[in-house]
């Protein structure tokens, strides 16, 4: 269920990116903008997680992350679509394959101060051996706000079902040294459990980005390295994610 669902979404950020009206950064412009998770940037992203070491459990683990992110314009109003993708292709229980698939959808509002969104955001996970798939839907909201080079604010997703319930806190904080290089916390989410009454990760990272443009491409690296604070037996406990997102150009 979660495949043919990331298939029908991967078809529909196609269609989407083609009747985006978004004008192409200019190239001093992409190291500030890759990191705001909220800026009107259409991308596609592959990055592999890997996990060397796990609170109190022996073994690794290795994860590649697919995310799409493509704004769009409907009703006269400016909207960030995003999905991603969790591949398993390493555990110690010798699981592997698509495990979940996260979508959310933001109605971006232009201020004063920075960028408003408010929108809808779900979770699809698979279903196992132990459990059914399951459908998390729920509200999502974030706001950033730029400041000479460093760009600064939040991002939060909420999932919640009868078997799953869970809020996600991501904090904007990254800094563009040129238009290159930037460094950022990343995709660092600080997630709380409503069923299970805990915070079950509290991740303390930082990334490095680096832009290469070639002549019809832009070309995102990231580089990060994460320690997740919460001790949860199983879970990851050094982390370590690179990968590539090629920045799409407008035609």
């Amino acid at each position: 269920m979660v495949s043919h669902a990331w298939l029908i979404l991967l078809m529909s950020t196609t269609a989407l990116g083609q009747s985006s009206g978004q004008q192409q950064p200019s190239e001093k412009d992409l190291s500030q903008k890759v990191i705001n998770p909220i800026e009107l940037l259409m991308r596609l992203t592959a990055e592999n997680k890997y996990s060397p070491s796990l609170w109190n459990s022996l073994g690794e683990e290795n994860e590649v992350e697919g995310v799409a992110v493509v704004p769009f314009k409907a009703f006269n109003r400016q909207n960030l679509f995003r999905a991603k993708a969790f591949f398993e292709t390493s555990k110690p229980g010798g699981t592997h394959g698509l495990s979940e698939l996260q979508i959310s959808d933001l109605l971006l509002s232009e201020r004063s101060w920075g960028t408003f969104g408010a929108g809808i955001s779900a979770e699809l996970t698979s279903e196992s051996s132990s459990s059914l798939g399951t459908l998390a839907p729920g509200p999502a909201i974030g706001a950033s706000v730029k400041h000479g080079q460093w760009n600064y604010g939040f991002f939060n997703r909420n999932f919640l079902s009868d078997t799953l319930a869970q809020t996600e806190l991501q904090p904007i904080l990254g800094y563009a040294f040129d238009r290159k290089w930037s460094a950022e916390i990343g995709d660092a989410q600080y997630t709380y459990d409503w069923k299970k009454h805990r915070v079950t990760l509290i991740p303390l990272s930082a990334q490095l980005n680096r832009i290469v443009s070639l002549e019809s491409q832009d070309i995102h690296l990231p580089f990060r390295a994460q320690y997740n604070a919460a001790n949860n037996s199983g879970s990851d406990k050094w982390t370590l994610e690179a990968g590539f997102s090629l920045i799409m150009r407008k035609q």
